[in-house]
């Protein structure tokens, strides 16, 4: 058994009542998710809890890309590689090492979670703001793995706006993070919708050069998260 997904699992169970207490999820679409085989899960990203409720609103391992500078803290920096999740930074280009563990979690037939709108959204804190456009990474991963896409989209049916406080043991490991330490609000849920799209394969453009390729595979990804929300 592969201990990454027995230990992302039991962990899931063991912390399903404490984890999002009080939110309502409810999930469609959940057949267009495959039970079996590598693919890359793109969603976007509203609030900090976006990662715990996907990983409780849908039954297959996860392997998320999450922020580099939660191996700060302690604690979280061991679950994070008990469970095999890939520590990906938040500004600037992937490093190689990144890049070399998300191929790996494919090959190894896993699913790979990614935010690709970035952090930006949970930091404005605007109910209001449309889709971000979705930066790049994860299609030139699925192009390099030849893996597909499914999109994703998380629909705040009831939210608010609550303090975040970071711990005074927790705030030194996370100091050089200037937006999330100066960060005084964010977005709660107390009732969202998951929805998941069909998977876009990059067959049907799989004459086009690479480039070509990777700029259509963001293009119908962002339209069909924008189709979830309608």
């Amino acid at each position: 058994m592969d201990v990454q997904i027995a230990v992302y699992h039991s962990l899931r169970w063991l912390l399903r009542p404490f984890l999002l207490r009080g939110v309502a999820i409810a999930t469609h679409g959940i057949n267009n998710l495959p039970q079996h085989g590598a693919a890359i899960l793109v969603c976007n990203h509203r609030s900090d809890t976006d990662g715990l409720l996907i990983t409780l609103a849908l039954p297959r391992y996860i392997a998320w890309m999450v922020a580099d500078y939660m191996t700060a803290v302690p604690i979280t920096s061991q679950v994070l590689q008990l469970t095999g999740m890939v520590p990906v930074k938040t500004e600037g280009r992937p490093t190689p090492s990144s890049i070399k563990k998300a191929l790996q979690r494919l090959r190894q037939g896993k699913l790979l979670g990614i935010f690709p709108e970035g952090e930006g959204y949970i930091f404005a804190n605007d109910f209001e703001a449309p889709l971000a456009e979705l930066q790049s990474g994860f299609a030139h991963l699925a192009y390099t793995a030849q893996v597909p896409v499914i999109p994703a989209m998380i629909i705040p049916k009831a939210e608010k706006l609550e303090p975040i406080s970071i711990p005074p043991a927790v705030r030194p490991h996370l100091a050089q993070h200037y937006d999330l330490t100066n960060t005084r609000s964010i977005a709660r849920y107390r009732a969202v919708d998951v929805r998941i799209s069909k998977a876009i394969s990059l067959k049907p453009v799989a004459h086009l050069d690479k480039q070509e390729q990777v700029g259509w595979l963001q293009m119908q990804t962002r339209q069909a998260m924008l189709n979830l929300q309608r």
